[in-house]
């Protein structure tokens, strides 16, 4: 049975009584109740059609109504302002809810309602005793009454509703019985006519204003452009034919609506936030001002489950470490940042890309054994993240390089997970965003050469000839930046109850510790080899048989002694080699053997380039000295010309001495041996030669030119092979 009490609220479905009713008096010891219609109820609003009207029905016909499932019990949730604290409440609206509490209490008595239903009078009793107190008249309790049927017999359904009385921020469109509104023109008030009134906004102006404002709104463009062009397609009707075309021609001044009315039925009618995302494109909202819904680490289990890596333009101006005196740009900078943990994870600096090439480095240096990574850059070992990083779960990034055959290719072997973000989004990874800023707001202020590339529209970026870091000075540099940040950035905000009671520190290190420490860490075993052979750049060395050369640098190796490398090429010629090289450094190389493991060589000693030069300073290095091939071919040409020149001349001379010393030469012949024993016969007084030996400039020869090549690298190696 449906519960018959006061207040109880009842779905009535049938002939006679069809809507929303409120219980409001319930006599004990009678077969009957009475019921006031709240609201509507489908189609058809039954016979009540005003709130408030009061019903007699019998019990029984109510459990009829129920058995036939024709009447169910109902829960009306009231209106939002209603909920409203009354501390809430300006002084206004408390000081007028005070005055209808005190003039409803009579009705919120069941007692008294149930003896005035009874009577003949019905409700005239209660109206009296609250019209008594003075404090409301009749049709003020008569207007206040359906309130309670509809909202409940509470003291909270008296709120006032201020939010409904038509006040400022309400439109207000001109009708046929409703006035221009706002404020007298200034001629109205001095009393003078108005040569062209404005007229008001009808319903018909606002559907056309809005129409055309959605259509017509681009980003960038003004709005006066925005109301210039709505008028024009909206009002103008009528156009003038002209030499130079057609003309649009305005309506009479007044007839249409002025700038203030279109901004006013812009902002009433066109939401805020609507505004905003007309006024820009989808993908910069999406990126810049949506709406945040969560965490990035939100569904991340814990530390090494997700990394995410993301790669920028360093804001700075490097130096080769070759030759201070060459710039070599701007570097490329990938970060690895763990997701959960916000720990940096790894990095990587490079001249070029990006490309997977470089990508897969930054992997690497995520991966690998940081000891080993210390060693390539030549920057002191730090121990920050217990345990070391490993191989995650999963690894977000954007499309571009990760989108490739060879990041496919790599993935699939590594057992890697790429989970790519869609286009143009990269707040979805703008943790790793963040960090680069971080980054570049440090370096900025003492690094010099550094770029605040966020001021550029003011010209405060230095200029590139301020520069004095090389590149491995900058690893150093960013190395010490992200150590920084892993053990001492702020993470309060994410201190559990665990972690306070654990005292963890409230860092990315502590948080990544204390997330492997309590098994919710992610770690997966990856031998060094296999991260050495699918991450670092595969080249090709060649195996001469005067050592191991890649790029004409000899690497030294106790593998080759053992195989005779050397030997091998001495007898049947060079023999290429698939070597793994870390670009950061020219110090190793590994050599995959194939029965065997890899196998590390070490730039030899009296190698052409230190082990400290990156890859790319090198072949910097190599294609400046290349560039110079044909200006010191010429140089030699011309000493070879002129030495031959110069020995013809000395020919010459010493031919036309000879026949003149054998024309006046009247003595005995001598043999050619005893003409040597003369030269040599001790104190033999020897003349000298006739000074007239062209002792000219010569060119010096450059004794590296020998090793400078037609072509780099590989081809390098083979013609140096070949020459020696």
């Amino acid at each position: 049975m449906a519960l018959l009490i006061f207040n109880a609220a009842l779905r009535i479905e049938s002939d006679d009584l069809c809507g929303f009713y409120r219980v409001v008096a319930t006599p004990p010891g009678f077969s009957y109740v009475w019921l006031a219609f709240a609201a509507p109820w489908g189609a058809a609003g039954g016979k009540s059609t005003f709130p408030g009207t009061l019903t007699k029905i019998e019990r029984a016909t109510l459990e009829a109504f129920e058995e036939a499932g024709k009447l169910v019990d109902v829960d009306l949730q009231p209106e939002g302002k209603l909920l409203t604290p009354t501390s809430a409440l300006d002084f206004a609206e408390k000081n007028l809810w005070e005055r209808r509490c005190e003039l409803m209490k009579p009705f919120f008595d069941h007692r008294a309602i149930c003896d005035a239903l009874q009577s003949s009078r019905g409700l005239g009793p209660l109206v009296r005793a609250a019209m008594s107190t003075g404090k409301g008249s009749r049709a003020s309790i008569y207007r206040l009454w359906p309130m309670l049927c509809k909202h409940g017999f509470d003291q909270l359904s008296l709120m006032p509703r201020f939010d409904k009385c038509g006040a400022p921020g309400v439109p207000r469109p001109v009708t046929p019985t409703r006035r221009k509104a706002g404020a007298k023109t200034l001629n109205a008030r001095l009393g003078n006519p108005e040569p062209n009134p404005q007229a008001g906004v009808t319903e018909e102006d606002r559907i056309k204003i809005v129409h055309h404002y959605r259509a017509l709104v681009k980003p960038g463009k003004a709005f006066r452009q925005l109301y210039d062009e709505t008028i024009e397609r909206a009002y103008v009707t009528q156009y003038q034919q002209t030499d130079s075309g057609r003309e649009p021609i305005l309506p009479i001044q007044g007839s249409f609506p002025n700038q203030r009315q279109f901004r006013n039925v812009i902002e009433f009618d066109v939401k805020r936030l609507e505004r905003t995302m007309l006024r820009t494109t989808k993908g910069h909202f999406d990126r810049n001002m949506r709406g945040l819904r969560g965490r990035s680490y939100d569904g991340v289990a814990g530390p090494g489950h997700v990394y995410a890596i993301d790669s920028t333009i360093g804001d700075i101006h490097l130096r080769s470490s070759i030759n201070r005196a060459w710039p070599i740009g701007r570097p490329i900078v990938y970060i690895v940042i763990d997701v959960w943990s916000t720990a940096i994870v790894g990095f990587y600096v490079c001249l070029s890309g990006p490309s997977w090439e470089t990508a897969k480095l930054a992997l690497f240096s995520a991966f690998c054994d940081p000891k080993l990574l210390a060693e390539l850059w030549g920057v002191e070992f730090v121990d920050v993240l217990t345990p070391f990083p490993t191989a995650p779960y999963k690894v977000l990034c954007d499309r571009g390089e990760y989108l490739s055959f060879g990041a496919r290719e790599t993935c699939e072997q590594l057992a890697i997970n790429f989970m790519i973000n869609a286009a143009y989004r990269p707040d979805l990874k703008g943790l790793v965003e963040v960090v680069h800023r971080i980054a570049k707001d440090q370096q900025f202020s003492f690094l010099p050469g550094a770029i605040d590339a966020r001021r550029r529209e003011l010209e405060l970026k230095t200029s590139g000839k301020e520069s004095a870091l090389t590149l491995r000075e900058y690893v150093a540099f960013l190395h010490g930046i992200f150590n920084h940040y892993n053990l001492f950035a702020d993470r309060s905000h994410r201190m559990t109850s665990e972690m306070i009671a654990a005292n963890v520190m409230p860092s990315p290190a502590g948080l990544w510790r204390f997330g492997h420490e309590m098994g919710i860490g992610y770690q997966k075993a990856m031998p060094q080899d296999r991260l050495l052979s699918g991450l670092l750049q595969q080249k090709v060395a060649l195996s001469r048989r005067d050592g191991v050369f890649l790029e004409s640098l000899q690497y030294e190796s106790p593998i080759a002694h053992e195989q005779n490398w050397s030997a091998l090429a001495r007898n049947f010629g060079s023999d290429e080699k698939t070597v793994f090289q870390f670009p950061g450094s020219t110090s190793r190389i590994w050599w995959p053997d194939p029965v065997g493991r890899l196998h590390e060589f070490k730039l030899r000693a009296n190698a052409r380039a230190p082990g400290n030069v990156s890859v790319d300073e090198w072949r910097d290095a190599v294609m400046d000295a290349s560039s110079k091939k044909n200006d010191r071919a010429y140089l030699r040409l011309q000493a070879a010309v002129n030495n031959i020149d110069r020995q013809a001349a000395v020919n010459k001379r010493a031919v036309e001495l000879t026949r003149e010393a054998e024309r006046e030469y009247e003595g005995p012949r001598l043999t050619a041996r005893e003409a040597r024993l003369l030269e040599t016969m001790p104190k033999r007084s020897i003349l000298p030669p006739p000074d007239n030996t062209n002792h000219g400039d010569v060119t010096e020869r450059n004794p590296g030119y020998e090793s400078l090549m037609n072509q780099v690298f590989a081809e390098i190696d083979k013609e140096a092979g070949e020459c020696n």
